[in-house]
């Protein structure tokens, strides 16, 4: 992919800044961004440990489904830059018959079982074939670096080419949740194939940078330094990921977005802060509507108030022309 001068020069900047390393002062900030970088950049599997929370009861359960699921298929393909990407898709009920195709895309630190939760529904109550992903770095896909939604929007264009070889009168639904819901946003902001009838993005941040401003700010960063840490961690991310993070903005994809987009967040959200919603919606110059789920954290919402959730779901798709069976 072209690097424009922009990027060029920032990149410049960044391997100055990693030559300089022995200087005191450049020294004490290239330390602090490459720790924060590691921190906030490199894969994490699912921590386990939580799947002990009470509250995480139903996405065990949608893992379990998920995992155990007697027709779920490993299918893999090859991303634009050479990597391994692995999905899991489990056929609807119907078959072959059936030309509806949810795509459930999983969040930060995670992997495509905790979209068991979504892609159950999807498939057993809405009839549709689902297809789950693993971003990359993630699950069984490659990739030795956080994509934040950047990348990974190219690689679900991919799976919306694999769907679209597989059945040309596919209907396709896009539904991620945090950073998944990131990179759907950013997918609806490429020119996409009318086959993409609508996208749900539940928890979206509205920019990499202001995201991981707020995580850094939230590990006890000073609000002062938290641009000059950003822009530190930038140039890191350019050099060692290939990728300029600001491009990561879900917040400019959608001002150019033609595809029905439903906004979901929980009021109580602490993680990816509530007040990132409405500036989405606000950007947003596709069809749109959202929904606040009072009193839920950070992708909770599905479980704080099911009947809400997935009300609202089906009145949007009916509503953009997607049968509810």
């Amino acid at each position: 992919m072209k690097k424009t001068k922009k990027e060029c020069g920032l990149r410049s900047v960044a391997e100055s800044v990693l030559l300089a390393g022995t200087c005191a002062g450049a020294g004490a900030l290239l330390g602090a961004a490459e720790h924060f970088y590691k921190f906030a950049l490199t894969p994490k599997k699912h921590d386990v440990r939580k799947d002990r929370d009470p509250i995480e009861k139903d996405y065990v359960e949608g893992r379990r489904w998920m995992k155990g699921h007697p027709r779920r298929e490993d299918i893999y393909l090859r991303a634009g830059d050479g990597l391994q990407l692995h999905a899991n898709f489990i056929p609807s009920e119907y078959g072959d018959g059936e030309h509806r195709y949810a795509v459930c895309v999983h969040g930060y630190a995670d992997a495509a079982d905790s979209m068991g939760i979504y892609a159950r529904v999807y498939r057993d109550r809405l009839g549709m074939h689902v297809l789950l992903p693993d971003l990359r770095g993630h699950g069984k896909s490659d990739g030795d670096y956080v994509g934040m939604g950047y990348h990974d929007s190219l690689d679900i264009l991919s799976w919306i080419d694999w769907i679209l070889e597989r059945d040309r009168d596919a209907q396709i639904i896009l539904h991620g949740i945090s950073m998944g819901a990131a990179a759907v946003l950013l997918t609806t902001g490429h020119r996409l194939p009318a086959q993409v009838a609508a996208a749900v993005a539940d928890s979206s941040y509205t920019s990499a940078m202001d995201v991981m401003s707020s995580m850094y700010r939230g590990l006890g960063g000073p609000a002062a330094t938290a641009p000059v840490m950003m822009e530190a961690v930038r140039g890191i991310a350019l050099v060692r990921a290939g990728y300029d993070i600001a491009k990561a903005s879900p917040l400019q994809a959608v001002a150019r977005s033609q595809t029905p987009t439903l906004f979901i967040h929980g009021q109580a959200d602490d993680f990816v802060p509530a007040r990132m919603m409405p500036a989405l919606y606000r950007a947003a110059s596709c069809p749109k509507a959202f929904q606040w789920v009072p009193e839920a954290g950070h992708v909770q919402s599905v479980i704080y108030d099911p009947e809400l959730y997935w009300a609202r779901i089906e009145r949007f798709l009916h509503a953009h022309g997607v049968a509810i069976v």
